[in-house]
């Protein structure tokens, strides 16, 4: 029988306050309030990929092929990013006048953003939060070449050494050849691959002895993967961009010591109704919100009414809340269940549940 899946309630909640992070930053970041620590949402990306390592490693050694993990993967994000995808579209055709991209929104366009792979065919992003669904995607395939490989069990050595290669090549070796800088381009994952991998480790800490001679050399990964961040961070990805240096690693220490807390057992805290349902609409609010809230809702609201800016975030966020839960309950919840049991069928593989 198909092994069960643990969930940790820990992570979903940690999903629903990254989720609200991002989207206050968003909310506030043309406005006075971003002053008022909203700007520090901008590293709710950061925690996204982090958790996502650590799921998707899980995940992995749960299934028995690389095309199991691609079903599973597909059917989990697919439905509500096409959903997403042609909400937005759909907006922004229905309100050109609002649409401030510098490429017109062609359907062709919108065909693009379907793949997630719009960036390789040379396609903008629909909508902001779109560029992570390729870095995850990569993350994806990357973990699926290691497992057809059988080379798995090796994770910590090879993560360990593509950190060593990342630090060598942005300290080092882009200073003097200048075209080296162009791999976090040609290959995002490149950039932000420390916190998936830190992601991995906090897994393996998880679950290891707690007297284990290897606990130690776990933890100097981790030392490892925030230095690596650190060092990458102004190579992609908005972090540094809007927060400054100081900022960002202290955003991303307090991310680190979280997951210290959690795989040891110490951040069930955290865990309530509130952010247990926020960590279960996160995937399509997270995709949904940025178009209608801050080039149509907020500015809007402030133009035409006189209703203080507060209050319309609080109008805009509920908004928001409300369609993320509709796509969540009728959209992820059964296509996922559904697709995965019907490509599962097609492509000869055993239902979940069954031997």
């Amino acid at each position: 029988m198909t092994a069960k899946i643990s969930r940790y309630k820990e992570l979903d909640a940690l999903r629903g306050i990254a989720a609200i992070a991002v989207v206050f930053f968003h909310f506030t970041m043309d406005y006075p309030a971003k002053k008022t620590g909203f700007e520090l949402g901008v590293t709710g990306v950061d925690l996204f990929f982090i958790i996502s390592g650590f799921v998707i490693f899980m995940t992995i050694n749960k299934v028995s092929s690389a095309k199991e993990f691609f079903v599973n993967r597909f059917t989990r994000l697919f439905p509500v990013y096409w959903t997403c995808v042609t909400f937005t579209y759909i907006l922004k055709v229905a309100t050109p006048q609002l649409v401030t991209d510098t490429s017109p929104v062609s359907f062709s366009r919108y065909l693009a953003n379907l793949t997630m792979f719009q960036y390789y065919m040379r396609f903008e992003d629909i909508d902001g939060p779109y560029w992570t669904m390729l870095v995850e995607m990569l993350f994806y395939i990357s973990i699926a070449v290691l497992f057809s490989l059988k080379k798995m069990k090796y994770i910590v050595e090879i993560g360990a050494v593509i950190l060593g290669i990342a630090l060598i090549n942005d300290l080092v070796l882009q200073q003097y050849f200048h075209f080296l800088i162009g791999i976090h381009k040609a290959f995002p994952l490149f950039t932000h691959f420390p916190l998936f991998f830190a992601g991995i480790i906090f897994y393996k800490i998880m679950h290891i002895n707690k007297g284990d001679k290897k606990l130690f050399y776990l933890y100097g990964c981790i030392a490892l993967a925030y230095i690596t961040k650190l060092a990458l961070a102004d190579n992609g990805g908005p972090g540094v961009g809007f927060l400054g240096f100081p900022k960002y690693a202290m955003c991303l220490a307090f991310y680190f010591l979280l997951f210290i807390l959690f795989v040891n057992g110490f951040l069930k805290f955290i865990v309530n109704r509130v952010t247990l349902f926020l960590g279960k609409i996160s995937f399509p609010l997270y995709l949904i919100h940025h178009y209608l809230s801050i080039r149509i809702m907020i500015p809007m609201l402030l133009k035409h009414t006189q209703i203080n800016y507060w209050i319309i975030c609080l109008i805009t966020l509920t908004t928001i809340i409300s369609l993320a839960a509709i796509v969540s309950y009728t959209i992820e919840t059964p296509c996922e269940r559904k697709w995965n049991d019907w490509l599962r069928v097609k492509l000869g593989l055993p239902l979940r549940g069954t031997k």
